[in-house]
């Protein structure tokens, strides 16, 4: 019996002593490819430091060296932004470009281009500047999606357009464009941000969007309806729109909304008839940014209409970034985020789910003082929470104002700006009641936007400036000689 039992002993020391010899064995080194490319080549140098394969892990750090008459623009490829030198951590194939363009002269013949202007917006754009010369001009520019209109002119202070086209590399990309007048030469560049935004197609369909009257008896002399009239943006399209009966399309002084108005005063409608109705085909999208190619943000121009209508306290106190607990709540707020724009947009949405109540429906918009008194609101008054916790810190944002076809209701989400990048959504609301969801930089597709922002002004019958809060469903009027009862007006609209 000994033997045996020395056996079963020895057989489960070896058992023991195997996992111990695997569990020694050593990881294989990974080593990843450094490359780099200087744009254009006679442009500069560009060295990493250490370069070609590179372990695991390692710092490496990249340093551009513009020639003489070139300046440095800016990275990209692997690497984003304009500091210089760079150092990241190894943990891809990394290839890195430089991006150098010719130093401007002393003559300056070109203004009024600023740090927002729309060009630099992935999105593309235009943006007129000023340019000023004693003698004819003529301009050009290096590369094709980049284009300037007219590109010659004559001596004093004329125009230029300049154009470009969506950025869809998901890289900064850079442009110089070249302005001659005489023996003067003046060079500068414009270096485009990516798209960062993604589109998907979620419906098209014939809409009707329509405001009805019942009621017994007679005696109505005059209607006076307004409608918003939805207008193209990133999150639809809209096509064929019509007005029955054929009212007047009315812009709002924003420059940014429009209404459409009946003024009925014979025809009256019967009882079970549209008192107004818009048809337009509507193609609506979901988006999302991605947020991670948001790299340098260029400082807020004061003179942009981001930051001249969607910054400081609105009218009645419906947005309020003064407000003391706003204002607590924001420092706190970007003192966590340390300052990066994006972080601290994020945490206010995530502050306003947390802290906000969902509840008091369908009242309409409330003070903030309210707000923060209550804690409660509905999905406009998380946005105005939301919105006022932004604009605290300088940063735009605006309600977006919807029906949706869908669900047969309306809903308000948010979006704030961010510079040369666009208007970023998020819905502080479906984060309240979806907390493990995540609704920020990211729009759903199934709603139609009526308006954006609050407070819009229309015309009252008499010709009158009125403020409406909220430009969503419809505003009437009506007049009536005889004794009409039992009436009932409804805001009707088609469904997806």
């Amino acid at each position: 019996m000994k033997p045996r039992t020395s056996k079963l002993i020895l057989l489960s020391i070896s058992l023991l002593i195997l996992p111990l010899l695997v569990s020694c064995r050593q990881k294989e080194d990974i080593f990843f490819k450094v490359a780099t490319v200087a744009d254009p080549a006679e442009g500069g140098s560009v060295v990493a430091t250490p370069s070609g394969q590179v372990l695991e892990g390692t710092e490496v750090t990249f340093t551009a060296t513009p020639s003489e008459d070139y300046e440095f623009l800016g990275w990209g490829g692997s690497l984003s932004g304009k500091e210089n030198p760079k150092s990241v951590k190894v943990t891809a194939d990394l290839e890195v470009k430089a991006f150098f363009g010719l130093r401007g002269s002393t003559a300056q013949f070109v203004s009024g281009l600023s740090t927002d202007a729309a060009i630099f917006n992935g999105a593309g754009g235009e943006s007129v500047v000023s340019v000023t010369t004693g003698a004819p001009w003529r301009a050009s520019s290096n590369q094709s999606w980049l284009k300037i209109s007219p590109s010659e002119g004559g001596a004093g202070t004329t125009t230029m357009t300049i154009t470009t086209a969506k950025n869809s590399e998901r890289a900064l990309r850079p442009a110089v464009i070249k302005v001659v007048s005489g023996a003067d030469v003046e060079y500068f560049s414009v270096i485009q941000r990516p798209y960062i935004f993604t589109r998907a197609q979620m419906g098209s369909k014939v809409m009707t969007n329509a405001v009805r009257v019942t009621y017994d008896g007679s005696g109505f002399s005059r209607f006076y309806c307004i409608l918003p009239v939805p207008k193209n943006n990133q999150y639809q399209e809209i096509k064929d729109f019509e007005a029955s009966p054929a009212g007047s399309v009315v812009d709002c002084p924003d420059g940014v909304n429009s209404y459409v108005v009946a003024d009925i005063t014979s025809d009256i409608p019967a009882s079970g008839s549209d008192i107004l109705k818009e048809t337009f085909l509507a193609e609506v999208y979901a988006l999302t940014a991605n947020l991670a190619l948001v790299t340098e943000i260029p400082e807020y121009d004061p003179a942009s209409a981001p930051c001249r209508d969607y910054l400081g306290v609105e009218e009645y106190g419906l947005i309020d970034p003064t407000h003391p607990q706003i204002v607590s709540a924001a420092a706190s707020l970007w003192s966590d985020a340390k300052g990066d724009l994006i972080d601290y947009a994020r945490k206010c949405y995530e502050w306003t789910a947390t802290n906000m109540t969902y509840g008091n429906m369908n009242t309409g918009l409330h003070t903030v003082e309210e707000l923060m008194k209550t804690k409660l609101g509905d999905c406009g008054n998380f946005c105005s929470v939301f919105i006022s916790l932004l604009r605290a810190k300088g940063i735009p944002a605006r309600h977006i104002v919807m029906i949706s076809p869908q669900e047969s209701g309306y809903h308000v989400r948010a979006e704030f700006y961010i510079p040369a990048y666009g208007w970023i959504p998020a819905d502080p609301t479906f984060k309240h009641d979806d907390p493990v969801g995540d609704y920020f930089g990211k729009f759903s597709g199934r709603y139609i936007i009526m308006s954006l922002g609050i407070n819009p002004t229309v015309k009252d019958p008499e010709g009158v400036d009125v403020t409406t809060p909220l430009l969503q469903n419809y505003l009437l009027w009506t007049w009536y000689s005889g004794a009409p009862y039992n009436v009932v007006y409804s805001h009707v609209f088609s469904r997806f």
